[in-house]
């Protein structure tokens, strides 16, 4: 039943072991990275999304047992071709019956059109004529734009 829903799920999604390979993979993986279903198992996670050679490519992802739940991680998978492409990872760890950490499942989002529409969306911000700006729930001020400085005559330090 796992298998069916980790080959036709949308997004990219892998299983690894406890020693960080990749045993299985769904189609949207190869699709998103470029790489051939055979080039991604066996690999680390991170041979995906590290240059080839980088040190942080061996070791497990969950050696130990110590396996954890990893969400919206932003590694920059390298894609067969070279381009980078931004994702989010969510990552948490696969158990066995009795509750053992057995590896971990991981699902990559593309992130090149949110990063996009971000970038969009502070232009917007920063070029309005009318004072803008963003704050949190609490009102902290996380971006403006310059006029908003103009109409209240400071500057944030920094």
């Amino acid at each position: 039943m796992a298998d069916i829903i980790i080959a036709n799920a949308p997004d990219p999604v892998f299983v690894s072991d406890l020693e960080g390979k990749i045993l299985q993979a769904n189609d949207a993986v190869s699709q998103l990275l470029g790489f051939r279903q055979d080039e991604v198992l066996e690999q680390s996670p991170l041979a995906l999304h590290l240059p080839r050679g980088d040190p942080r490519v061996h070791g497990g992802a969950g050696r130990g047992g110590r396996a954890r739940r990893h969400p919206q991680r932003r590694p920059q998978p390298a894609q067969r071709v070279g381009e980078v492409i931004p994702t989010s990872l969510n990552a948490s760890a696969l158990r066995d019956a009795d509750g053992r950490v057995i590896g971990a499942i991981g699902i990559l989002r593309d992130m090149r059109e949110l990063d996009k529409a971000r970038a969009y969306a502070e232009s917007l911000i920063k070029n309005a004529p009318d004072p803008v700006f963003v704050s949190d729930l609490e009102g902290k001020i996380l971006q403006a734009n310059d006029a908003v400085f103009a109409l209240l005559g400071f500057r944030p330090d920094g």
